[in-house]
């Protein structure tokens, strides 16, 4: 009787500790991530006033882009851009889509990922500048196209597809103090900055 005893203590012991494993259990799982891509800014066609200004003392000269038609989409080249130039300190040239004065960016980064967009005006030795700036992703009709702010950053959305943002970029140019010399070449910096 005795070893009965032992021998069902012996197996409600056993059993217990079997049991209790069977509740517990320590399983390794990943953790990881993938890098947002980076983002680029390119040139497609460069900002130019061409050889259209007087270089007065503090005269101004105006690139106004807009965009040629409302309803295409995709890529800009310079034949979607309709601009010219007027202003007192230039000639006048009428718009029109090939006149190229405008200049062409994209920004290209994570595909619908929003990033904060900033334009930067200059304020130059020889002549300041203030940009005028459109922005439209390759999937979104022409006529939906955003205007950017000069020197705020904006938020706006990349290409859910391509990640691409398409910029054209016109603006404004004053002449400094100081006449500028005739047929010499003027050159300042402007400053596209995009981050998510």
């Amino acid at each position: 009787m005795k070893m009965r005893s032992v021998l069902s203590s012996a197996a409600i012991t056993a059993a217990l500790a079997h049991g209790s494993m069977a509740f517990a259990a320590a399983i390794d799982f990943d953790v990881g991530f993938v890098t947002l891509q980076d983002i680029s800014i390119s040139q497609v066609s460069s900002l130019s006033f061409g050889q259209n200004v007087f270089g007065t003392a503090d005269s101004t000269c105006t690139v106004t882009p807009t965009l040629a038609t409302g309803t295409d989409t995709g890529a800009v080249a310079d034949a979607d851009v309709t601009d010219g130039i007027s202003g007192a300190g230039c000639l006048s040239v009428s718009t029109g889509t090939s006149n190229n004065f405008s200049g062409i960016y994209v920004v290209t980064g994570e595909p619908g990922q929003s990033i904060n967009l900033t334009i930067a005006s200059v304020d130059g030795t020889d002549f300041d500048f203030s940009p005028t700036v459109i922005a439209v992703d390759d999937t979104a009709t022409y006529s939906t196209a955003s205007s950017i702010p000069q020197d705020s950053p904006t938020a706006i959305t990349l290409d859910s597809t391509s990640g691409n943002l398409n910029l054209v970029i016109g603006g404004t140019i004053t002449i400094g103090s100081t006449t500028l010399t005739p047929n010499t070449s003027y050159t300042e910096q402007f400053t596209i900055t995009a981050t998510y």
